[in-house]
């Protein structure tokens, strides 16, 4: 036999429905909902006090009412009603007195109708032992015929009359008691319903403009989502909970931005460094490789042409040592390596790294001076990383001291403007004016400023420029009046 197998209904958990609406119209619906209630809670509270004031004021005429025509005869009620002997409340306009006998059989009978004829209650259970028991106090009657029919309601007082056996009962139609309260009623739902309309359009639109920085975060996101990493969102003053969701999420894309720039540098430098390094190493590995293939084949046959292969062969690999300790120099600085900050005495910084210079090179010659070309003899405190600034003056003073030949070197000191001003100048061949912001590029070379043949590797100014900015200062190459170069180093204080 064929198994049949009947896929159960999957019921949706009710409140799905609910929280897949948007926060603005869960908020109107709660608001309107909750308002709502209140509402009708008030609108039934004030029908029902309405109803219960109707209905005492109406109790309070039947009582008097029944009261004076108790102590009436009733063979003369007639007459004397019709005299207006008899002082009775001011009754409604419908109303029904009726005289019984101790059986409660009618006796007497008055009717008042501003509609014509009117059905009027059967009061046959109001024998006289009845009424005694009901101790006048009020009660409702309904006179309709079936229960499909509308209900016919009258409110009456029944009391026994004093001087003869028997009952007088006063009662009074409800039915303007009714379309009253059905007209309070349809009052209050109609201002109700008005009330929650406005209200309802005030909240969605109240919700709605409290809701737009939302909005604007998802622009943001979607826009950062496309690559736009500098999209904001708009700044509101003030510690609301919006304004501060707005400061949290910029500083986070602020954050974000900074660590994507700044693994872009990294790429890019990585990059940079690999390129660098392995163009500037192919030239001395080439050579090395050149002689050693020479000296395998056997093309050296004297010791003198070994000597001189070896020589080479050594300055080749000095060159690639200064070459690679360059570069590793370049990569620590591109890692934003923190300096550590001293104030140091600038002037004698100076003084030491040019007495180095001068027991490697005794006939170098170098002058410190200030800024107007006088002798410096005080010191110059100012806050610097002495270590790495000792770096950069080694560099700008080994460049000019390539490239002024027996020229003297002149370093002038003082402080300008609020920065301290540092220049290294020679009277050498000059940088052309197209080629001095080049100069600072990492293995740039021109004939007439930096070549092999001088020995270098290109990186020393890359180097000095690197330490400069990681001061927040600056350098540029400017034109020596009479020829040369004049290197100028400017550091904030």
């Amino acid at each position: 036999m064929a198994k049949t197998k009947t896929k159960k209904a999957v019921e949706k958990p009710a409140g799905m429905f609910w929280s897949r609406l948007s926060l603005k119209t869960r908020v109107t619906a709660t608001s309107v909902i909750a308002l709502a209630l209140l509402l009708s809670v008030f609108v039934l509270g004030a029908v029902a006090f309405f109803r219960n004031d109707i209905q005492r004021s109406t109790d309070e005429t039947l009582v008097q009412s029944a009261r004076i025509l108790s102590d009436t005869d009733p063979l003369t009620v007639r007459e004397r009603l019709r005299a207006g002997d008899i002082p009775l409340p001011a009754l409604p306009s419908d109303y029904y007195i009726a005289f019984l006998d101790p059986d409660g059989v009618l006796f007497v009978g008055f009717v008042s109708s501003a509609i014509g004829e009117r059905p009027v209650p059967n009061l046959s259970e109001f024998k006289y032992l009845s009424v005694i028991a009901l101790k006048g106090m009020p009660i409702t009657a309904d006179i309709a015929k079936g229960s499909g029919d509308k209900p016919q309601e009258w409110r009456m007082v029944a009391l026994p009359l004093k001087d003869v056996k028997g009952s007088v009962v006063v009662a009074v139609p409800t039915t303007y008691e009714q379309v009253l309260l059905s007209q309070y009623r349809a009052i209050g739902l109609g201002f109700s319903a008005l009330l929650l309309i406005t209200i309802a359009a005030a909240v969605w639109l109240s919700v709605n403009f409290a809701l737009k920085p939302l909005r604007e975060v998802t622009t943001a996101a979607d826009a950062v989502r496309e690559g736009k990493l500098d999209s904001r969102l708009p700044q509101i003053e003030g510690q609301t909970e919006i304004a501060i969701i707005n400061r949290s999420l910029n500083e986070m894309l602020d954050s974000i931005e900074n660590s994507l720039k700044d693994r872009n540098r990294t790429v890019k430098r990585m990059k940079e460094f690999v390129a660098d390094a392995s163009h500037e190493l192919r030239t001395p590995l080439v050579t090395l490789r050149g002689y050693a293939e020479l000296y395998r084949k056997g093309a050296f046959k004297k010791k003198a042409e070994v000597d001189n292969a070896m020589s080479k062969i050594e300055a080749e690999a000095l060159r690639m040592s200064s070459l690679v300790e360059s570069l590793l120099a370049l990569a620590r600085l591109d890692n934003q390596g923190s300096l550590h900050i001293t104030k140091t005495d600038v002037r004698k910084l100076i003084q030491t790294v040019t007495d180095n210079l001068r027991a490697a090179f005794p006939d170098l010659q170098i002058t410190i001076a200030n800024l107007n070309g006088k002798v410096l003899s005080e010191k110059l405190d100012w806050k610097i990383d002495e270590s790495a600034m000792t770096q950069v003056l080694t560099n700008l003073l080994n460049n000019a001291r390539v490239f002024a030949g027996e020229k003297p070197i002149e370093v002038s000191l003082g402080v300008r403007n609020q920065e301290l001003v540092i220049e290294v100048i020679d009277h050498g061949p000059g940088i052309a004016k197209q080629l001095r912001g080049k100069v600072f590029e990492r293995f740039y070379r021109s004939d007439n400023s930096r070549n092999r043949d001088a020995g270098g590797s290109g990186l020393g100014l890359a180097i000095a420029k690197s330490l400069v900015q990681a001061h927040g200062g600056r350098i540029v190459a400017d034109e020596t009046k009479g020829g040369g170069a004049t290197f100028r180093v400017n550091l904030p204080n």
